[in-house]
């Protein structure tokens, strides 16, 4: 929707000042409406973020944690990141118009396409994930580094026996070495592994103007809250664990994941395996006891498998063909995080299942009449609710 502020021909011309505040009026008075919607729309995505920030802001003085929470941590990253995940497709598109399109006015073309798209519908239904979603990336991540300061990681030993054991008496990097174990392929699983960033980003941007299916996604986004809460949180505090790189470093038991260790270095003099100084960085940050938004080790359960499996479910929602996609990703990052020394394979297998667990939990909130009526006003659909005209009288 947009609104036609332009002076009509036959007036005379307004001051530009003038003019210039009834755009800024007319805007408003047609934004606030909007905003309104939005934040009713949105009242339990921003009821889970103000309970979830709260929480980090009292937890760590009852567990005993001196450092203070900064809930504004994560807003340079989150701006960083979006701003880059958002040029990709938009100079991308910029040379698609170039090239193919070649409109007579190329600026002029590409503002109008500007125009349709970044409609008030879409700032207004954008504005309050665009705001929170960093203090909760900030939160999340300020909890998760001090984890093994009041859980000691205790579940490294159990989770890779469980894994040989499930795996027929084999770990699973065992199994993926005879086919993925070559310096290259090692390479391309790393890039796909690290692409989880963008893909993160990319999706949470591509929900957060989405102005189709307001009902997948919100369940999308409240699942998304929830995994991270629940499962980089909660399960990752009870069942506190480092990963296979690190077992030996933190269990002080025979490391059998030695060999795979000394073959990723050896591969990496070969291809590059930026994994190699992540896991370094991640070290030392623990050792250090250091505040980073990439910081935290926590295996148990894996957060990439966890969110790539809300960026399947939410793809599938939309297209067969995209869920398909992202559910292929899904599988590379897991066979990546194996692989890699990164999980152990039931880190993924607890990941994906619990997500499921919450979508579905979601799904079925969502679907109850009362909360249709209280986030959109409409029916169990999410369409307008018809006018209801008085029975004419009888002749």
């Amino acid at each position: 929707m947009s609104i036609d502020l332009a002076v009509p021909s036959g007036d005379a011309p307004q001051h530009p000042l003038l003019t210039d505040r009834a755009a800024l009026s007319a805007a408003w008075r047609h934004m606030i409406p909007l905003l309104w919607r939005s934040l009713r729309a949105h009242s339990l995505f921003i009821g889970l973020i103000v309970v979830y920030v709260a929480a980090e802001l009292y937890l760590p003085a009852l567990l005993g944690i001196a450092t203070p929470f900064k809930p504004a941590f994560g807003y340079e990253f989150f701006a960083s990141m979006s701003g880059l995940i958002l040029a990709v497709p938009v100079c991308l598109y910029v040379f698609y118009v170039m090239i193919v399109t070649r409109p007579p006015r190329l600026l002029a073309h590409l503002a109008g396409d500007l125009r349709r798209f970044v409609s008030f519908e879409r700032l207004a239904i954008g504005l309050p994930v665009f705001l929170l979603f960093p203090f909760f990336g900030s939160a999340f991540s300020y909890f998760r580094i001090y984890i093994p300061s009041f859980r000691p990681f205790g579940w490294d030993r159990t989770l890779a026996e469980w894994d040989r054991l499930l795996h027929g008496g084999v770990y699973p990097w065992e199994w993926l070495q005879p086919v993925l174990g070559h310096p290259y392929v090692t390479t391309i699983f790393n890039g796909f592994y690290h692409l989880w960033f963008a893909a993160m980003f990319g999706v949470v941007l591509w929900q957060m103007g989405s102005l189709k299916r307001p009902r997948l996604r919100m369940q999308f986004f409240l699942t998304f809250v929830l995994l991270w809460a629940l499962l980089g949180n909660v399960v990752a505090t009870l069942m506190s664990s480092a990963g296979p790189v690190y077992y030996g470093r933190v269990t002080g038991l025979p490391d059998p994941f030695t060999p795979l260790m000394s073959y990723l270095h050896a591969a990496n003099e070969v291809a590059p395996v930026w994994a190699l100084n992540v896991q370094d960085m991640l070290w030392d940050s623990y050792r250090e006891n250091g505040l980073a938004i990439v910081g935290g080790m926590t295996a148990m359960p894996s957060m990439h498998i966890a969110t790539c499996t809300s960026f399947a479910l939410v793809a599938f929602g939309r297209s067969r063909k995209l869920g398909y996609l992202f559910a292929a990703f899904a599988v590379i990052v897991q066979l990546g995080s194996v692989h890699l020394g990164w999980h152990y394979a039931i880190d993924g297998y607890v990941g994906a299942i619990g997500t499921v667990l919450i979508w579905l939990a979601v799904g079925w909130l969502l679907r109850r009449q009362a909360v249709t009526r209280l986030l959109w006003g409409t029916n169990p659909d999410c369409e307008p609710l018809p006018h209801r005209h008085p029975a004419p009288a009888a002749a």
